[in-house]
């Protein structure tokens, strides 16, 4: 476990000085936000697709089994294998639908399809008759996001094939909300309830009983307390990522506490007089004589190059700005006012600090995109290194 101590990182042998801390406790915190919002007649999956929003999937689902997670929603089957192979036994939807030929690894590693065409019910039928089971599916009614689903007005004639499929039954339906925390959408917020209200009601007219209803995803559980189904799927929150998915003048009980953390070490400092450039493109010059410190995080690394003489950062308790382009494997920073600081300092470029604090929704706007963006883009290349009062094993 690294360990951080009078400001400096104490590293493995070889290991470069760039790491992401992944606080298990302030996950187990923020799905205990969640759990409260809905009560406990609504089951919660945690949603753990692209590596848990950067985070690590199979570390953030053992820690929310433990904390009571019902079901994980992942993106593929690849990613549902993952965590079966790490131990994690809870119910598994792929949210994305499953691709001709995962039919039979769906099966054998009891993951659950999402369904949103009959050419993949077929194919499914057919390897869950061959493995003599029945296997579940999940049915996406699309009610206006537009992507995967079943659209809301063509639905007669699909519930109308489902009678041919004798190994299949029908466990979930489910919905995505395209703008549930936008209020100059609620119109289209209303209709995709409503139009997902009827295709329950025609499923049941047609003699299916599907035990899991969901709309919601994070913004839906605390936008919209009328349209939680049976379940709920909240993914961002989860890692304290809100700021930029919900109402910002929502008020909370309790605040979201961020999970992720990325930490680098000043690897050089040099002094640069006046007028010289720095960076790619000369796009930074100095205007006086400036410590500038070199940082070993780049753009492959996940810290985007739109932080370019944009970003901000904390060394030694005070914030320092990003100077000259984001490189791909280096970024450098004005020091010029910080006091004492050396090679070796720890540097924060995103989290809290001590008193002070560099949100990854903050960094997210900076760079022109959204937080969801920015902790997924934390690359492979960054070590995860999970912090826990607890044990998360």
């Amino acid at each position: 476990m690294t360990e951080i101590a009078n400001n400096k990182k104490v590293t493995s042998a070889g290991q470069r000085p760039t790491w992401a801390e992944i606080n298990l406790d302030a996950l187990a915190h923020n799905f205990g936000i969640v759990r409260n919002q809905v009560g406990a007649g609504v089951k919660v999956m945690g949603v753990v697709k692209a590596n848990a929003y950067g985070h690590g999937s199979v570390e953030c689902a053992r820690r929310l089994a433990r904390e009571g997670a019902d079901w994980f929603g992942v993106a593929t089957p690849e990613e549902g294998i993952e965590l079966r192979a790490a131990g994690i036994e809870q119910p598994i939807l792929c949210l994305s639908g499953v691709w001709s030929g995962q039919e039979l690894a769906c099966i054998q590693h009891r993951l659950v399809p999402l369904i949103y065409r009959l050419e993949t019910l077929e194919s499914l039928d057919r390897a869950a008759g061959a493995a003599r089971v029945v296997a579940d599916v999940h049915l996406k009614i699309d009610t206006g996001m537009g992507r995967l689903g079943v659209r809301f007005d063509e639905l007669d004639d699909f519930v109308s094939a489902l009678s041919r499929f004798k190994n299949i039954r029908i466990d979930g339906l489910m919905t995505h909300f395209a703008a549930a925390d936008e209020h100059s959408c609620e119109s289209l917020t209303n209709k995709q309830v409503n139009r997902f209200e009827s295709a329950v009601a025609l499923f049941r007219e047609r003699g299916f009983t599907p035990e899991h209803l969901h709309l919601s995803n994070s913004a839906g559980v605390f936008d919209q307390p009328s349209a939680r189904g049976t379940m709920v799927r909240p993914g961002g929150v989860l890692y304290g990522l809100w700021r930029d998915v919900l109402d910002p003048t929502h008020q909370h009980h309790e605040p979201f506490k961020p999970v992720m953390s990325l930490r680098s070490q000043i690897s050089l400092l040099k002094w640069v007089p006046p007028g010289e450039t720095l960076g790619y493109g000369c796009t930074f010059e100095a205007s006086r004589r400036t410590l500038v410190a070199t940082l070993p995080i780049g753009y492959h690394d996940g810290y985007m190059r739109g932080l370019s003489n944009r970003g901000r950062v904390i060394v030694r308790g005070s914030y320092a700005s990003v100077i000259g382009r984001v490189s791909m494997d280096l970024t450098l920073i004005d020091v010029t006012n910080v006091a004492g600081v050396a090679v070796g300092d720890v540097v924060t470029l995103m989290g809290p600090d001590g008193e002070l604090a560099v949100a990854a929704e903050d960094v997210a706007k900076i760079a022109g995109t959204i937080s969801y963006e920015l902790t997924c883009g934390i690359s492979s290349r960054v070590p995860r290194v999970y912090q826990s009062e607890k044990s998360s094993t």
